[in-house]
């Protein structure tokens, strides 16, 4: 088999101590493999989120639909004082397990994949 160098573009792993799963595949076929980070996300509204999630008298429960959702909240101090009596509905397994992982919650919903199935 031939070995090739590549250039990888893409985001980088949520976690900086994840693998990305693609240089991973790449690299056990026996290729050398350059992860070229090509986004970068910056979590613009956080004071916006901070003061939604303080009017927890307002809501009953919260959905995430995707790991960047779960990284800005977070990001958020205090953040369990507002999720703790909540309950928490994620689309997909990997939002389910950032919700776990990152928020130390249970949530819902993970078998779902879409939002309109959540629903």
């Amino acid at each position: 088999m031939t070995m090739y160098d590549i250039a990888l573009f893409k985001a980088p792993p949520d976690d900086s101590n994840e693998n990305d799963k693609y240089a991973t595949f790449l690299r056990d076929k026996g290729h050398n493999v350059e992860l070229i980070p090509v986004i970068q996300f910056n979590f613009i509204n956080q004071q916006d989120l901070h003061s939604g999630l303080s009017k927890d008298d307002e809501y009953d429960g919260i959905v995430f639909t995707s790991v960047r959702s779960v990284q800005a909240v977070h990001g958020i101090q205090n953040n369990q004082q507002y999720l703790a009596k909540k309950k928490i509905y994620v689309v997909g397994e990997t939002t389910e397990a950032a919700v776990r992982n990152k928020l130390n919650l249970e949530s819902e919903g993970s078998h779902c994949g879409s939002a309109e199935s959540l629903a």
